[in-house]
């Protein structure tokens, strides 16, 4: 943060808080362009002191007026930052503060049984999310749909992105006959509230109430597949879990989705495809936004992952190629095979010294 922007941000919080006297701590920046700080209010006498966060998205006000209007559609069912202050020319906000417990860092050194308490915890949260009316989200938020078109541009960042990136090339028809079956599958899927980074890292747990799950970085929320967000949860790019963990955590989805009465599919085993067929889309988009965060951004930090999130779609190819329907067999066998022969080696070449 430059000494002009520091300067225009301190004055703005002076106005905000008055004469009280106040520290901010920049945060580490994360995926986004946007940077955070905490702030601590210090005149607070006998009580604790007051923490905020500050949201600096200078460049980024259609986002910041996306995420208060997602803010004020999901605070009814889901516990989000409450907003305290803005200035949406200057780009400020000023948020409640959930504090510094992610809920990766609750599951460290965690036994089995509270590591499934969280994450039934976390899944028991998205239920509360997918009860919203996608009309209300429609009609009165204006959310957009995950439609063919994100769909198909995020997938596009592999192609774009990663496969550059080890050194090959992809078979067009080979790749849209790939994309035409995933998307055809993922838009037939129920529709609700997509938070669309629904991870360990974007759920915290509350200082004010340990017991409740603060969920953050929702602003590019759509209206989309059932699925997605679960996928996201259970198969988390920074959190790692055996298979036979995460297909009953998805089986515990489906019942808890059945439970809430909401729209969902005649089966476990239909819903697990499903989330295989969501899986696909969203870790094939990840595997190119992790190399443009490196190659565009410079930030090196997310080749660590990859590993985890390849490891991830070879499942849910395998997966599919053996339960899918006769369409989606049709599109991931042959796609399956130039994963195998080709991706596999140029991948494991390229990343075998650092990450692999």
């Amino acid at each position: 943060m430059d000494d002009n922007r520091l300067q225009q941000l301190q004055l703005w919080l002076q106005q905000v808080f008055g004469s009280q006297p106040f520290t901010l701590v920049s945060l580490p920046g994360d995926a986004s362009a946007r940077q955070y700080h905490r702030l601590q209010l210090l005149d607070a006498g006998e009580q604790p002191p007051e923490h905020y966060m500050v949201m600096d998205s200078a460049d980024e006000q259609d986002a910041m007026q996306q995420f208060i209007a997602v803010a004020k559609l999901m605070s009814p069912a889901v516990n989000v930052p409450k907003l305290i202050a803005q200035d949406l020319a200057q780009g400020f906000l000023v948020l409640q503060d959930f504090g510094s417990i992610e809920f990766a860092y609750l599951l460290t050194d965690a036994r089995a049984e509270q590591i499934d308490e969280y994450y039934q915890l976390a899944m028991q949260t998205l239920i509360q999310l997918q009860q919203v009316p996608v009309e209300v989200a429609k009609n009165q938020y204006q959310l957009p749909d995950y439609d063919t078109a994100l769909l198909d541009r995020e997938m596009d960042l592999f192609s774009d992105w990663f496969i550059p990136y080890i050194g090959l090339t992809l078979d067009k028809a080979l790749w849209d006959t790939l994309k035409l079956a995933l998307i055809k599958d993922i838009l037939a899927q129920p529709q609700v509230i997509v938070h669309r980074d629904y991870h360990s890292r974007n759920l915290m747990q509350d200082q004010a109430d340990p017991a409740k799950l603060g969920i953050i970085d929702f602003q590019d929320a759509v209206v989309g597949a059932y699925s997605y967000d679960l996928v996201s949860l259970v198969r988390d790019a920074y959190v790692e879990w055996p298979e036979t963990q995460i297909t009953q955590w998805i089986h515990d989805f489906w019942q808890r989705q059945q439970q809430a009465q909401l729209v969902t599919a005649p089966s476990a085993k239909q819903f697990e495809n499903d989330v295989n067929v969501m899986g696909v889309q969203r870790h094939l988009k990840v595997l190119g936004i992790f190399i443009r965060l490196y190659e565009r951004d410079g930030k090196s930090r997310y080749l660590a992952d990859i590993p985890k999130v390849m490891t991830d779609l070879i499942f849910e190819l395998e997966w599919l190629g053996a339960h899918g329907t006769d369409d989606i067999k049709r599109a991931v066998l042959p796609f399956n095979t130039w994963l195998v022969d080709s991706v596999l080696p140029a991948y494991q070449s390229r990343f075998a010294q650092q990450y692999i």
